[in-house]
């Protein structure tokens, strides 16, 4: 114990014996020593440190994927896309042939009769469906046989 108190003493001497200049002079260059040591460690990557930073190559291989897998997905909305072109290309064929089907003759001999009773061609359109010049003509072609 004795040396250790010896060797404490000496040191508190040596540092009343130098100057502030020296003792600034000192801290700096300790703390100068560690961010030396720091920097070297950042720069150089330790296999400690985990994996490594993904390289060029790597990068390129994951855009490429990404990539690859946009064109599919595109791809695939595109089949959607055209599936529903033709459904809607199926309604409207079958809407059409509906609206052909209701104007038989039938129908209009409805309309005829309707235009008999002295409904006018508003009224005749609105009540049988059927477009506003076509009420016109029923109802023209009404008034110049009667």
């Amino acid at each position: 114990m004795d040396t250790n108190h010896q060797f404490s003493a000496l040191i508190g001497n040596w540092f009343n014996s130098l100057g502030e200049a020296s003792l600034l002079g000192l801290l700096l260059s300790v703390v100068g020593v560690g961010l030396l040591l720091f920097a070297l460690k950042a720069r150089r990557p330790s296999v400690q440190d985990g994996p490594q930073a993904p390289t060029a190559d790597d990068k390129i291989a994951q855009l490429e994927k990404k990539i690859e897998f946009q064109n599919s997905a595109m791809s695939l909305l595109g089949e959607r896309v055209t599936a529903l072109e033709e459904y809607l290309e199926m309604i409207g064929s079958r809407q059409q042939r509906q609206d052909a089907d209701k104007k038989d003759v039938r129908f209009y001999q409805q309309a005829i009769g309707l235009a008999d009773k002295g409904l006018s061609a508003q009224e005749l359109a609105q009540r049988c469906g059927i477009s506003a010049s076509e009420a016109d003509l029923i109802t023209m072609l009404y008034q110049t046989a009667h």
